[in-house]
């Protein structure tokens, strides 16, 4: 299934709507994901950016509030820290403790780990060398200690915390923990703002730009099949005009429509049919002129030649002028054979199998059809019966018997043609469709005809857009195979 499928992807992108709709679709889709990646890059940097001020503008607070906290006598401490907290109005919570207060940190990455560097760098900036040891991290409220008891963050009192509790869903708190000249933990925990979230690390497509890449993907992926489907759109019809014009001369002029290179190649067309059609009309006055003209003098000879004493002159003189007159009415019969000027209508091939059965049993020679139920397809019928005709009194002449199998196939009609005779030589199978090529060596009508009706078929296949072939079969004569397109 794999092979077949690799087989039929080159062929896949074949058309020009195929190539062309893939290469906008890449050009687009590139496009667009390079300009979402710089636009995510941006929206990032600037999360970055806010989270780096953010921590930046909290070490100062500390900085202050430590400096501020020194100056003050121990006893005051806790009093100016529950004033604080009873007013409510503070970014972050504050609270002093006799040791280090440990907690559960959010696991690391990169971003955090910068965060962090920035708030120890903006607070030494501040406090300089006498500062003691400063512990920074970044927790979840609703399992971050804030005392040594073990009271956690989210079980404070709501007026303490108003300003920095985010708790659905929980949004990580930073917590910077300072040890001051006394030994006591100056301890300080508050949200960053605008974004908390962003310390957790930034993923490369939130829920809403993956939402609009999507929308915005598709609306590409729609517009650029539109716009290619209406550009070659006019080369599509240009397409089956072509394949048409090869069954059938009398078709409707493609509209002249499109760009201006398809509105010239449209233009074109339309000139070369008109031209065949000139061509062809001025032939079929020109075969009948040849006809009259020849056939004139031919007869004017022959009725000369009856006058004739000399019997044996007037018998050679007759059968020149017969085999003259073969050769013009082989002439006008390859001429018809291929002419395009009948119009294409549905083919019924069983009757017309059955027709030509009729016609060979005349000849006291038997013919075998195959074929499990009615197959039509859409051809030109005189000609193609004249074809099969053709054929098929080929093979009864060989040999004695005829053998048709129609093979249908969801794109084709095969018709297979075999005989009993001897068969042809490998070297001449290329040879037999020549004109006036006969495999008998008698140019005698009577036992061969002039060596037209394989060409003749051929021309008429080839009009039908098929294709014929010729083997021997072993043990059998020659197998003829005609493919023609449903279409």
């Amino acid at each position: 299934m794999l092979k077949r499928a690799l087989t039929l992807l080159p062929r896949a992108f074949s058309s020009l709507y195929s190539r062309l709709l893939l290469v906008m679709m890449l050009a687009v889709g590139g496009s667009f994901f390079i300009a979402t990646t710089i636009w995510i890059h941006a929206i990032q940097s600037d999360k970055e950016a806010d989270a780096t001020a953010s921590v930046q503008d909290l070490a100062i607070s500390m900085a202050q509030t430590v400096t501020y906290f020194e100056g003050l006598p121990k006893a005051y401490q806790h009093i100016i820290i529950d004033q604080q907290r009873n007013l409510g109005g503070s970014r972050y919570f504050l609270s002093v403790n006799q040791e280090y207060v440990d907690f559960e940190a959010i696991p690391d990455n990169p971003l955090k780990q910068e965060l962090i560097k920035e708030y120890q760098l903006a607070f030494r900036e501040r406090v300089g060398q006498r500062m003691g040891q400063l512990r920074v991290d970044f927790a979840y409220p609703d399992k971050l200690r804030v005392f040594n008891s073990g009271v956690l963050f989210s079980e404070l009192p709501s007026r303490w915390v108003q300003n920095n509790l985010v708790l659905n869903p929980p949004a990580p708190v930073l917590v910077a923990q300072m040890q001051m000249e006394s030994g006591d933990w100056l301890y300080l925990a508050s949200l960053m703002l605008p974004d908390p979230y962003v310390v957790e690390g930034i993923p490369a497509f939130t829920g809403d730009q993956l939402a609009f890449t999507l929308i915005l993907s598709l609306v590409l992926i729609l517009s650029s099949w539109f716009i290619v489907r209406w550009l070659t759109k006019p080369l599509r019809r240009l397409s089956k005009a072509a394949m048409s014009l090869g069954r059938d001369i009398h078709q409707v002029p493609v509209p002249e429509q499109g760009t201006y290179e398809v509105r010239e190649t449209a233009r074109a067309f339309n000139l070369m049919q008109r031209r065949i059609l000139t061509f062809i009309s001025e032939r079929d006055l020109l075969f009948s002129a040849i006809s009259h003209d020849l056939k004139t003098p031919i007869t004017r000879l022959r009725l000369r030649a009856e006058l004739l004493d000399d019997e044996p002159t007037r018998d050679k003189i007759n059968q020149d002028l017969a085999e003259l007159e073969q050769l013009v009415q082989g002439a006008l019969e390859l001429a018809r054979g291929s002419d395009l000027n009948e119009p294409t209508g549905r083919i019924k091939l069983k009757p017309m199998l059955e027709a030509i059965q009729e016609e060979v049993a005349v000849l006291q020679r038997q013919v075998h059809i195959e074929m499990p139920y009615p197959v039509f397809f859409s051809g030109k019928p005189m000609a193609f019966k004249r074809c099969l005709s053709n054929l098929v009194h080929n093979a009864v002449f060989y040999g004695s018997e005829a053998w048709i199998k129609v093979l249908d196939e969801p794109d084709s009609i095969t018709i297979i043609i075999t005989d009993n005779g001897p068969g042809v030589p490998e070297s001449e199978l290329e040879h037999i469709f020549d004109p006036f090529v006969r495999l008998e060596g008698s140019r005698n009508r009577h036992t061969g005809g002039s060596g037209l009706g394989m060409t003749i078929a051929r021309n008429i296949v080839h009009t039908h857009g098929g294709e014929i072939k010729l083997r021997n079969q072993p043990e059998m004569g020659l197998e003829v195979q005609i493919t023609v397109p449903r279409e």
